[in-house]
């Protein structure tokens, strides 16, 4: 079974453009993957047309070498773009490797460790820009089913005033933001933070210190990840558990923040770190350390079914970030087969590959609208 051909598809929506990878084989089995990555989709693109020059003709089978050969090869080892272009490639391929065997990628992964994967939600405060309550629309996700809530306390500061600039009063206004939050849900919700690296650390030991009554479950990306020493020595003074890694590209760059316990929750994103096969070593390296998982995933349907196959095998998954049905609504437009979530989380689910599917006449629409197609 060799690879016959390599395509994409940038879909725009209100949030981001999401690219879309499809992997066919010249027996007829196609496989999916994402590779969303937010401002720079033309050079991922030209990132997956390089890797498809390489590999068509090559067998699609043996995920782990032709990982090593792209990562080692053509992308140079790393960079945000070609890294998400390897991910997407990846995502597909063990998609095809599923189908082909007929079991789902948590089965090839050592088979599920959990049947469902608890996921918090992101995005429930989008309605905020348009005057609503941030208590009331957190009341209202609850309402219907959310168990866990994440949002951004100092999304109002200007985008210049990060690391050096947050007031006393801006921090004092973020912990009682999260103290209306968690007095209107009660204590059963888990409730999470992102601060956007917006921080230096005086301020941040600031809010995690005065934040820590309200009982959150992480505070991600207080400070800077790349700055290990902040981060880490910010960590042994935090009352709350520290999360990072959104931003981080691989299992070398996970390396040292696991080894220095710079947090106790890492956020491999699927689409980031050089997709399943990258993720699943990154979460068996924070296992050592008795470090969890939780995916960074504000992204798209095929990242979402990625993460969950990963989050199903791996002991140390916590929870899988996401976005509620239909959020944005264009995702719902080009799936034939969606993973939807159920409540507070998604049920693993036994289709082979990743277990869904996309109808490619629609991504061809909806992408070819904007020019962002590679047939």
């Amino acid at each position: 079974m060799k690879i016959a051909d390599i395509r994409w598809y940038v879909v725009p929506t209100p949030f981001k453009d999401f690219t879309m990878v499809v992997v066919e084989t010249d027996d007829g089995i196609t496989g999916v993957g994402e590779a969303t990555l937010d401002y720079r989709s033309g050079q991922v693109c030209a990132g997956i047309d390089s890797a498809a020059q390489y590999l068509k003709g090559r067998s699609a089978i043996g995920v782990e070498r032709i990982w090593a050969d792209l990562h080692d090869r053509i992308f140079w080892r790393g960079g945000p773009a070609d890294m998400a272009a390897l991910s997407a490639i990846d995502q597909a391929l063990w998609d095809i490797a599923g189908k082909s065997a007929g079991l789902p990628v948590h089965q090839l992964l050592g088979g599920p460790y959990r049947t469902r994967v608890r996921a918090y939600l992101n995005q429930w405060w989008r309605d905020i820009a348009k005057g609503a309550d941030l208590v009331d629309l957190a009341r209202i996700a609850v309402s219907e089913g959310a168990t866990a809530l994440k949002w951004y306390p100092f999304r109002f500061l200007p985008q210049h005033e990060q690391n050096w600039a947050v007031r006393p009063v801006e921090v004092q206004r973020a912990v009682d933001e999260v103290a209306a939050v968690r007095a209107a849900v009660g204590p059963n919700i888990d409730l999470m933070v992102d601060l956007w690296r917006r921080l230096d650390r005086a301020a941040a030991a600031q809010f995690c210190t005065q934040v820590a009554p309200h009982n959150l479950l992480f505070i991600e990306e207080p400070v800077m990840a790349e700055n290990l020493e902040v981060l880490s020595g910010l960590a042994r003074q935090s009352p709350v558990r520290l999360a990072t890694g959104e931003r981080l590209a691989g299992r070398q760059e996970f390396r040292a923040v696991i080894e220095r316990q710079a947090v106790g929750i890492v956020q491999p994103s699927v689409i980031r770190v050089g997709g399943i096969t990258e993720m699943r070593k990154i979460a068996v390296m924070a296992e050592v350390y008795g470090i969890g998982v939780a995916p960074h995933n504000p992204v798209g349907p095929i990242a979402t079914a990625a993460s969950v196959q990963v989050c199903a095998a791996i002991p140390n998954a916590v929870m899988l970030e996401t976005y509620a049905n239909g959020v944005p609504a264009v995702r719902d437009e080009f799936m034939s087969v969606n993973l939807l979530l159920d409540g507070d989380g998604f049920e693993v689910g036994n289709r082979p590959g990743l277990g869904v599917e996309v109808d490619e006449k629609a991504l061809k629409r909806l992408a070819t609208a904007t020019g962002s197609v590679r047939p």
